[in-house]
């Protein structure tokens, strides 16, 4: 079995209307999200091994708050231009490409792709909000695999979750 961390990037910043939308960063709310939603996670019990993420500026920013919160646990982060998509199909692509010997993956991107894809794969939900967290159980040993008819979901959180 493998499990799958899936991240909505943090809310981004629109101060400056020349900036190219790759080079957005997070903005006030974004960081704050970010480090609050990566403090929650760091108590799960079976943390990632590898964190993929977009080569946006706003999801790399989101995935290195994951990494630190997640020291001295050996977390490798990398980035791949193919998660900077609106294509749900293309994040399969690239979760179905992860070497099998990774077991728990983190992959941080964008909407509408994440929406998409866990709707695709049974979380019911209109909206993944800004620094959203889903986790799948994946039973399959090859990411190859990975599909809707292998998955359950087993968790969703996000920064409002429990401002109520």
């Amino acid at each position: 079995m493998k499990l799958l961390y899936i991240v909505r990037h943090a809310k981004s910043s629109w101060d400056d209307p020349e900036l190219d939308d790759h080079d957005r960063p997070l903005n006030e709310r974004g960081l704050k999200n970010a480090a609050e939603m990566a403090g929650r996670f760091a108590a799960w019990q079976a943390l990632p091994q590898r964190i993929l993420c977009s080569t946006a500026e706003r999801a790399f920013q989101t995935a290195q708050f994951f990494e630190q919160a997640l020291h001295p646990h050996p977390t490798e982060l990398a980035t791949t231009v193919g998660l900077y998509t609106d294509s749900a199909h293309e994040v399969v692509s690239i979760i179905q490409s992860v070497p099998d010997e990774v077991e728990r993956l983190m992959v941080v991107c964008h909407n509408p792709a994440i929406n998409e894809l866990v709707v695709r794969l049974g979380l019911k939900t209109d909206n993944v909000p800004t620094c959203g967290l889903v986790v799948f159980a994946i039973e399959a040993e090859k990411w190859e695999a990975f599909g809707p008819e292998n998955c359950q979901l087993l968790y969703f959180d996000y920064p409002k979750r429990l401002a109520h």
